[in-house]
C-alpha cells in the first residue's frame, strides 16, 4: 500500500473519531499522550505515525488499532502487496495487518523481525490479549517484570498486554510471526464497528 495514501487514510480516520467524538485536537491529545501539533499534522496526512504513536491515539480512543488501516471491510482476500503495513525500529520491525472487521474485537498481524532488532510496546491496558505463534526463525519476548521467553518455530504464547513487551530478535535470520490481539473490554470493542477499517 502507498505510504501516502496510508498517511491520508489514517488522517481521515482520525479526523473522523474525534470528530464523532466531539473532541478538541487539545482534547485529544489529554485524552492519548500525543501532542497537539502532532496530532494536526496526522489529521492533515503531513505527518507519518510511528506503530507507537498509533497505539496510544487507539488505546485513548478505545478503538482498535487497525481501524486507521483497513478500508473496505468487505474484502475477503488481502493479497500480500494489499495488506496494510507499518515499519518501525529502523525499519527492522514490519507489521502487517491480514485481518481486522467492523464488530470483531479481533486483529490479526503477520510481523517480521530482521536480525537486531528490539521492539519495545507499551502497555495496552486491561482487557487486551495477545497470542503469537512463530513461523520462522526465532522469538525472545520479555513480557513486564519476565525475563524472557524464546519461541522458535511452531511456539506460541499468549498473555495479557497491560504490562510493557520488548521483542527482540537475537539471531541472524528473519523472524516471522503471526500475532492476534483480542479485545475483551466491551468498552474498547464498542469503537470497532464505527467506521469501515
Amino acid at each position: 500500500m502507498d505510504k501516502n495514501f496510508l498517511s491520508t487514510q489514517i488522517g481521515q480516520r482520525l479526523r473522523f473519531y474525534r470528530q464523532q467524538r466531539q473532541l478538541s485536537l487539545e482534547d485529544l491529545a489529554e485524552l492519548t499522550g500525543v501532542s497537539k501539533p502532532m496530532l494536526g499534522q496526522i489529521e492533515r496526512g503531513s505527518s507519518n505515525p510511528t506503530v507507537a504513536i498509533l497505539w496510544k491515539i487507539a488505546a485513548g480512543l478505545q478503538i482498535p488499532f487497525a481501524s486507521f488501516l483497513i478500508g473496505d471491510p468487505s474484502i475477503k482476500i488481502l493479497r500480500k502487496e494489499e495488506q496494510p503495513f507499518l515499519k518501525e525500529d529502523n525499519n527492522l520491525f514490519e507489521t502487517y495487518n491480514t485481518f481486522a472487521s467492523p464488530g470483531i474485537p479481533l486483529e490479526i498481524y503477520r510481523i517480521r523481525m530482521l536480525p537486531g532488532c528490539k521492539h519495545i510496546s507499551s502497555p495496552t491496558g486491561l482487557g487486551v490479549l495477545k497470542s503469537i505463534t512463530v513461523h520462522s526463525g526465532e522469538l525472545t519476548i520479555e513480557i513486564g517484570e519476565d525475563n524472557g521467553n524464546t519461541l522458535k518455530k511452531g511456539d506460541a504464547i499468549s498473555f495479557s498486554s497491560d504490562v510493557c513487551q520488548v521483542y527482540l530478535n537475537l539471531k541472524e535470520d528473519i523472524c516471522e510471526f503471526q500475532m492476534s490481539i483480542y479485545y475483551s473490554s466491551p468498552h474498547i470493542q464498542s469503537g470497532a464497528g464505527i467506521i469501515n477499517k
